[in-house]
């Protein structure tokens, strides 16, 4: 949590101006086990617009800059870029001001910064240990990071399908019936149901999921402050389990686990959908999915004032939203009702907030449009309101107001275009946290995760340390299958950090670094003394071998993937292979010789080669596959514990000491997919390729998470994985 200093608050400070950021108050610790110093660090990856390197202290201590205590003026300015869903590419920036000392040599115009790396240090503010930290965008992007301008969302419509993530939001008209029960869940009439309830006001349902659980909770508006929204009743968090979804103990009555044998159940003849409607509340991927029937329904409990009842939240009446819509009823606001151009909060509605006592409760989800203060061209038509005065601050004399005004110029900066307006700005601690629950892997994102080298086992003690040739240039496979790896994660709720270093961890390195969605089942065997080649054959289990994100493989896995998504398979086929493929396994020696795995001796129609091959050579198929194995092999359970890291230390071939990094959950993930048997096993060697999985997943630990590595001695102190892993630019 950041320290914020409550005087100096968003969006306005004690003096009731408009204040476009908050001021983190110092959090150096001098006990033992701290660094003496914490840095400023960057929220994102971005770049440095301008920046200022602070003043000596001698001259923070005098005026202009000890206005009404000491203060300091070094500051950073950072540009980002990113997205947020399929073509939704976002430009937002980043303030910090008042920092002291020196900056981190890194910082120069135009130079690059990434996540977390070191800006400056904290210095002071009117005497206070602390920085000014902002976060804020111009119009054109205020549309694209939250899909409105006005104070509340159009809910007369669905919510946006361009970005979807987080929390999904429903909003009930009134007039929606509640059902003391549904005996059948996968049923949309309601003829022989009994109502308990019929709404007569309106109401929001917010659907949350994670580690395993599902949370409904209800508002309605405040009877008295418009703005504000009440919780009906309590929150109910799993209500709607069902003993008849559950795989393994451990994730019994937990309904996000089981979403997968949730859809089986209730959406036979489309899982996937089915899926898709369970985790958004409608069918979002149009193009490749088709609910089937097309009314199926959605039957959940809900809250409602007085009591609890099942309501269809698929019904077209009820409209669905995600946390990318940023619903009002959970706090959202945008504020733009302050005409004027000065720094005076003349808003009615913060006004209205004030006089009620709602403005601590919603503050840090207001988003307000009103000039940067950092701009000395515009400070007298800011600030020119202060020499006449208001009822609640007295004039001030030409002298005083002559000081303040050198005092802001000698912290103003060259703000450049976008400072020349009014511009959107966010509580910055909210901005992040919000964001978080995005995920969506950007084309510089999804590069960083691929490390500069990898480890790979060529024998029994025998390892390689090799470089990693990273292609993801335009038409590759990786720029290419990016959109439908964010996408297949959000839907497959694969929207944690750790959950997508565990996904992507083992996908990276499955496909060859994002290079083939296609295993290597051509083999060929050559004569030792003359190297000729002798033959050339296929792998045993040809034509059924690795395909897609996660190598979909065997014909009992491509035909559990192909009844996901609908797709009806003769049954005898379908037993025949699985049977074979058994055999074969089972019996090493007959592998090639009493092979009958091939589609003419078993009458494979062409639908069915089609869809197997489309799980290569169809990028959405490609990824589509993958979350299929991460729901239905339980992957997000195991994903979830604690990831303690393992520092492991190898001398590979013609290389010094190579550092790299596994955990007991990321062993347990990959083998849930790959080894289901050993998957309590974890020192357990005969998973192919999992130290070079594991050189993939420190990366994504450091660039998604803020987990620290440990050293040699077993802390975990270092930022970054060792042996320079991470890749840059």
């Amino acid at each position: 949590m950041m320290p914020v200093d409550i005087n100096r608050d968003f969006p306005i400070n004690r003096h009731a101006s408009w204040h476009g950021g908050v001021h983190v108050l110092h959090t150096d610790r001098r006990e033992e086990g701290y660094d003496p110093i914490e840095f400023v660090r960057a929220i994102a990856d971005g770049e440095v617009v301008s920046f200022r390197s602070p003043s000596s202290t001698d001259k923070r201590d005098t005026f202009p800059l000890n206005y009404d205590g000491r203060t300091d003026d070094g500051y950073v300015l950072l540009k980002h870029q990113t997205d947020i869903g399929e073509n939704c590419s976002v430009v937002y920036y980043s303030l910090y001001m008042h920092l002291m000392d020196r900056l981190d040599p890194a910082i120069r115009a135009g130079a690059k910064v990434w996540r977390k790396d070191r800006i400056g240090q904290s210095g002071m503010v009117s005497e206070t240990s602390g920085f000014h930290f902002q976060v804020f965008c111009d119009d054109e992007n205020m549309l694209k990071l939250t899909g409105r301008t006005t104070p509340e969302l159009d809910i007369s419509r669905d919510g946006r399908t361009d970005t979807v993530y987080g929390d999904i939001h429903f909003y009930l008209p009134p007039g929606t019936c509640f059902y003391a029960s549904v005996p059948d869940a996968a049923s949309p009439h309601t003829d022989h149901l009994n109502a308990v309830h019929t709404s007569t006001e309106p109401l929001f349902v917010s659907m949350t999921f994670g580690k395993g659980d599902c949370t409904m909770v209800t508002r309605r508006q405040n009877a008295i402050t418009e703005v504000l929204f009440d919780t009906v009743g309590e929150p109910l968090i799993n209500t709607d389990a069902s003993p008849a979804d559950n795989s393994i103990a451990e994730t019994y009555l937990k309904y996000e686990y089981n979403l997968y044998r949730t859809a089986k159940r209730l959406y036979p003849q489309n899982p996937s959908a089915g899926f898709e409607l369970l985790r958004f509340g409608r069918v979002i991927s149009t193009g490749h999915e088709t609910l089937m029937p097309a009314d199926a329904p959605l039957w959940r409990t809900v809250s409602f004032p007085g009591g609890t009842g099942m309501v269809n939240l698929a019904s077209t009446d009820i409209k669905k939203f995600s946390d990318a819509d940023f619903p009002h009823w959970t706090g959202w606001r945008m504020v733009d009702d302050d005409t004027d151009n000065n720094s005076q909060c003349n808003s009615p509605l913060i006004a209205g907030l004030r006089e009620n006592g709602g403005l601590s409760n919603l503050s840090s989800r207001l988003v307000c449009h009103f000039p940067i203060e950092w701009n000395a061209a515009t400070f007298d038509q800011r600030y020119a309101w202060l020499r006449t005065g208001t009822a609640d601050v007295p004039p001030m004399s030409e002298e005083d107001y002559g000081r303040l005004k050198s005092h802001a110029s000698a912290l103003c900066f060259d703000t450049g275009a976008p400072g020349t307006g009014r511009l959107w700005h966010f509580h910055p601690v909210a901005f992040i946290t919000h964001f978080r629950k995005c995920c969506w892997l950007s084309k510089s994102e999804l590069k960083q995760l691929v490390p500069r080298n990898a480890l790979r086992t060529a024998g029994r003690n025998d390892y390689r340390w090799e470089p990693i040739t990273w292609r993801d240039g335009a038409g590759s496979v990786a720029d290419n299958i990016r959109t439908h790896i964010n996408r297949t994660m959000q839907k497959h709720l694969i929207t944690t950090p750790l959950r997508i270093a565990c996904f992507l961890g083992n996908g990276i390195q499955e496909t060859g670094w994002l290079g083939s969605m296609e295993e290597g089942y051509r083999y060929t065997e050559t004569d030792p003394r003359t190297h000729q080649v002798i033959r050339r054959y296929n792998i045993w289990y040809y034509p059924w071998y690795g395909r897609g994100l996660l190598q979909l493989t065997n014909p009992e896995n491509y035909f559990n993937y192909f009844s996901f998504r609908g797709r009806i398979c003769p049954e005898n086929i379908r037993t025949s292979l699985i049977n074979e493929y058994s055999r074969l396994y089972s019996h090493r020696n007959i592998r090639y010789t009493e092979n009958h795995l091939s589609d003419a001796e078993n009458d494979v129609p062409e639908d069915i080669i089609r869809w197997r091959n489309n799980v290569s050579s169809d990028l959405h198929e490609a990824a589509s596959s993958a979350s299929f194995y991460w729901v239905s092999m339980n992957m997000a359970h195991y994903a979830d514990a604690e990831h303690v890291l393992e520092r492991c230390s190898v001398i590979p071939r013609r290389s010094g000491i190579k550092i790299y990094y596994r955990s007991p959950a990321f062993w347990r993930a990959s083998a849930a997919v790959n080894l289901p048997n050993q998957v309590n096993n974890t020192e357990y060697q005969g998973l192919n390729g999992f130290d070079t999985r594991c050189c993939v997943y420190g990366s994504a630990i450091a660039v998604l998470t803020e987990q620290k590595f440990p050293d040699r001695h077993n802390n975990p102190v270092n930022e970054k994985p060792e042996s320079d892993q991470l890749r840059r630019g």
